[in-house]
């Protein structure tokens, strides 16, 4: 982990347009609840080291929710309310290491917020994770523990990965129904919740369109989904913040992937939603089925636990430096605006996140956090730079102007969405040869990598001069051919000449930062 310097700090600030708000909302902007442990307000704040205790934690989530907002007006008397925290593995689980899973002591806080405050009737905690429960009779991937079986349900946590609040997640819905009587509080595992037809299998269910048409993103339009999930009033989603190897982080959206029945997408000896990733995927993308499983209930609140986090990858990766501690909590009635804080905070671009722009498409909320006021603390000091993993790259142009014939004027070449950050001509338009454009809107004078994967040969162009050309006949790779280059304030015109050559022809385009590490520079747009 790296910390920001001077000049990337300002910038950051810049891009989320002095979001940090400390007091009061803006009329009319949405709310994140950023709440660090130094943070002012606390009752006993705490250093960005200190292992936190049960109270400090309920103190920090509690005041993280109070400045998003709350919820509680939102819940309907006699509700059921859902908390999904992300509990992929367990002890002693080759993929376990501190900061993979969601923070009991968060989720403890959470569910006595509800119980306390929320006129809910039902209150459950719903995870999916790589273990099965104890009613499984099948004997692969399960977890032991005093050389008994255990589930998420029963796992003993003990006093040293939470301090203060051990124990197992039965014990802790106990407590809450002793304390707080008149609610029913359980667990569902989401691996045997799965839809059902009248023959008692597995049904899948097409993604619901959106309210502007919007439809699947995936490979394959529908899915094997939870009751709970679907059938829940009120989802409220409490995500580790960390990184991720596929999509570049999870948060609250990435965590709908454990909200995919296993009993329906494992295959055997694996109990992990392998058939998930190979039937869904576009592209060896994940973003697209992230965002069509929450279609089917977007959460209606988020509370997203950055106490300690993994960078590098999503699971352990037996790296000492792997888990980060960073204290913090957030929260927001908005799950996409929260995941773009979560980007921002772990050193990403918020625009290279591709499932934010998916998100946004189906109006599950907004990924520029120039909409927001984050109350509480101030994003840009807290604002790291976390390992990325080690083919990382953000998102490409999608948005281009493409022709077959170059030497007409621009306005009249054909407006062109790519549906990933491959341009593949011949899903446009048979024939060898094409032109491509996008135009970049620069904040103001910009270093950059250009990167370019192609196949076929090209010529790039960047405001009239040439600054590559190459040619590739084998395997396409993103980032496969680099040029560092300059782009001025305001508008800048990058044009690919493209010919096919035995393979079809095909582009990709990326604008890195300075460190070439991938990141799409700060402070710019694209425009086709």
């Amino acid at each position: 982990m790296a910390k920001i310097n001077r000049r990337e700090f300002l910038a950051a600030a810049a891009q989320a347009a002095s979001a940090a708000a400390l007091s009061g909302s803006a009329p009319g902007k949405r709310r994140i609840g950023l709440v660090h442990s130094t943070h002012a307000r606390l009752a006993r704040p705490a250093s960005p080291e200190d292992p936190l205790d049960d109270g400090r934690v309920r103190d920090m989530v509690w005041k993280a929710i109070e400045y998003a907002g709350g919820f509680e007006d939102r819940i309907r008397p006699g509700s059921w309310v859902v908390i999904k925290p992300n509990i992929v593995f367990l002890r002693p689980q080759s993929g376990y290491t501190s900061g993979d899973v969601t923070d009991l002591r968060v989720t403890r806080a959470v569910l006595e917020y509800v119980a306390r405050k929320a006129p809910a009737a039902r209150v459950t905690i719903a995870e999916g994770g790589s273990y099965r429960s104890l009613r499984d009779p099948a004997e692969d991937n399960v977890v032991s523990q005093n050389s008994a079986r255990v589930d998420a349900t029963t796992f003993d946590w003990g006093d040293k990965e939470f301090p203060g609040a051990g124990g197992t997640l039965n014990s802790l819905l106990r407590d809450m129904a002793t304390r707080f009587p008149g609610k029913t509080y359980d667990y569902v595992d989401l691996n045997y919740d799965g839809v059902k037809d009248a023959s008692g299998r597995l049904r899948r269910v097409e993604v619901p369109v959106s309210r502007t048409g919007v439809k699947a993103f995936g490979a394959r339009p529908d899915y094997f989904v939870t009751n709970t999930i679907r059938k829940c009033d009120f989802l409220i989603t409490v995500p580790v913040m960390k990184v991720h190897e596929q999509c570049g982080i999870t948060a609250s959206m990435k965590s709908y992937v454990g909200t995919a029945p296993r009993l329906g997408y494992a295959v055997p000896g694996k109990f992990w939603n392998v058939n998930l990733h190979e039937q869904h995927s576009v592209e060896n993308r994940i973003d697209p089925f992230i965002i069509d499983l929450a279609s089917f209930h977007p959460p209606d609140f988020t509370v997203v636990d950055g106490i300690r986090g993994l960078q590098y990858t999503e699971h352990n990766n037996d790296r000492p430096d792997q888990m980060i501690r960073s204290n913090l909590v957030m929260a927001s009635v908005d799950p996409v605006g929260a995941d773009a804080l979560a980007a921002q905070l772990m050193g990403f671009n918020p625009w290279d996140i591709d499932f934010l722009h998916l998100a946004q498409m189906r109006e599950m909320g907004r990924r520029d956090l120039a909409e927001f006021d984050i109350l509480g603390d101030d994003p840009g000091k807290l604002r790291r730079r976390w390992a990325k993993p080690r083919r990382w790259y953000g998102r490409n142009n999608r948005e281009w102007r493409v022709t077959k014939n170059p030497e007409a004027p621009m306005e009249t070449w054909e407006r062109y969405t790519a549906p990933t950050d491959v341009l593949r001509f011949a899903r446009w338009a048979p024939g060898t040869s094409f032109a491509a454009a996008v135009r970049v809107q620069a904040e103001g004078h910009r270093k950059a990598f250009l990167w370019v994967g192609a196949r076929g040969r090209f010529t790039a162009l960047l405001n009239g001069a040439r600054v590559m050309e190459q040619e590739n006949l084998t395997q396409f790779r993103v980032g496969q051919f680099q040029q560092a280059v300059e782009l001025r304030p305001g508008e800048n015109l990058l044009v690919f000449r493209v010919q096919a050559e035995a393979v079809p022809a095909q582009i990709s385009a990326l604008l890195v930062g300075p460190r070439n590490d991938g990141d799409t520079v700060e402070g710019i747009r694209w425009v086709a």
